[in-house]
C-alpha cells in the first residue's frame, strides 16, 4: 500500500513574537507622539494612541483559590488608571 505523507507546516516561535523597533524608529515614534500631544486634546491623543488595541483575555484557573473577585479586579483597574494619570505619556513607550 502506498502511504501519503502529510506535511505539517510549522513556524518558529520567534515568528510569533512582536517585532523590535530600531533606535531611529523609536526616535521617530517619540517625535510623532510629541506632535500629537502638542496639537490635540488629551482625549483625542489617547484615542490615537490606543486605536487598534485589543483587550488581553486571561485564563482563569479551575481552582478558585487564585481567581480574582470582581471587587479585586475593580481595585486593580483603579490603580492602573491612577498610574497612567501620573506617568509621563511622551517619554513612556506606547
Amino acid at each position: 500500500m502506498a502511504e501519503t505523507a502529510v506535511r505539517i507546516d510549522r513556524k518558529l516561535s520567534i515568528e510569533n513574537e512582536p517585532k523590535t523597533l530600531r533606535f531611529h524608529q523609536i526616535e521617530c515614534a517619540r517625535e510623532a507622539a510629541l506632535y500629537v500631544m502638542s496639537t490635540t486634546s488629551i482625549e483625542e491623543a489617547m484615542r490615537i494612541f490606543t486605536e487598534g488595541l485589543e483587550p488581553v483575555v486571561s485564563v482563569a484557573r479551575s481552582d478558585n483559590s487564585d481567581a480574582m473577585t470582581e471587587m479585586e479586579e475593580v481595585d486593580e483597574l483603579n490603580e492602573l488608571q491612577q498610574i497612567q494619570e501620573v506617568r509621563d505619556i511622551v517619554s513612556a513607550p506606547f
